[in-house]
């Protein structure tokens, strides 16, 4: 299957058949990791997360294939790996020269974007889930504050702008904390 109809089915809702399909490159990253200190399962989450990243830029509307998707999948393993190597003090000259060696595609941007992604999703999910329903409503369902009000059993639109503000501060207060504890 080429890849255009493969990325067409992974933004569809067949992307569990997709999945499956990409899955062949998994020896070739396994390969790859256990050669530089890897496990097999090291090689299991590394290519999971990889998936996830490139699922998630996939549904992005303004993402373009420039690569194979084995190719992608692959460049992106390679720098999950070797942020796994720095966190454990364990990356040597070879892996640094093997892993710059024909990467053709820098998603070292994509993986940065995705690391901004993940703490925002760890903020939002702290503030609770009054406040995460609120902003909900407001920004991705684009409710008027008059029906946020009402459904959320707010006593006015006012007070219900005045919550939005507070859970608004909370996450942007959680996010800092977050990016100073990193």
């Amino acid at each position: 299957m080429k890849d255009q109809s493969l990325l067409q089915l992974l933004t569809s809702e067949q992307k569990e058949k997709t999945f499956v399909k990409i899955y062949r490159y998994f020896p070739k990253v396994s390969r790859f990791i256990c050669k530089y200190g890897g496990t097999k399962e090291e090689a299991q989450d590394v290519f999971q997360e990889a998936l996830l990243i490139f699922y998630r830029k996939a549904k992005t509307p303004n993402f373009k294939l420039t690569a194979r998707i084995e190719t992608y999948v692959f460049s992106i393993c390679k720098y999950l790996w070797k942020d796994q190597l720095k966190q454990k003090n364990k990356q040597t000259d070879a892996f640094e020269q093997a892993f710059l060696k024909d990467d053709t595609i820098p998603v070292e941007i994509h993986l940065q974007e995705e690391q901004k992604y993940q703490l925002a999703e760890k903020a939002l999910r702290s503030i609770g889930d009054k406040c995460l329903k609120l902003l909900s409503l407001f920004y991705i369902d684009k409710k008027k504050m008059r029906t946020i009000a009402d459904l959320l059993g707010f006593t006015s639109e006012s007070s219900a702008k005045t919550q939005k503000y507070k859970c608004l501060e909370r996450a942007k207060n959680e996010l800092r904390t977050l990016k100073a504890n990193r």
